[in-house]
């Protein structure tokens, strides 16, 4: 797995691409709790690149969305495609997240 973070209007978009699995959960929270640590609480996942989310990475995600929405922030998801939209929608975490087509349109959300 691999993460990019960048910025994209108000928010930080962190883009993760191949597996994320088991043994790439603690760089997933590594750097989302760590983009929050630091003041920036208005996060997209860009999920374009992902072909796999495991229940740790989930987890990971479920976490960085409670701490930034209790600093008035959020975490959305973008691009979900294939498996990853499958995984998301058969633990309803697409009830929980805010999903949108792509990175431009979760950030202009407001």
């Amino acid at each position: 797995m691999e993460i990019e973070v960048r910025r994209e209007g108000p928010c930080q978009v962190v883009a993760i691409a191949g597996s994320a699995d088991v043994g790439a959960s603690a760089m997933l929270r590594d750097t989302l709790l760590g983009t929050i640590e630091s003041g920036s609480t208005r996060i997209v996942c860009d999920l374009a690149r992902t072909d796999f989310i495991g229940s740790d990475a989930l987890g990971v995600l479920i976490t960085a969305y409670l701490k930034a929405r209790g600093r008035g922030g959020f975490v959305r998801l973008a691009a979900p495609k294939g498996r990853v939209r499958e995984i998301l929608e058969t633990t309803r975490l697409d009830h929980l997240f805010d999903v949108f087509q792509d990175t431009a349109c979760a950030a202009r959300a407001g």
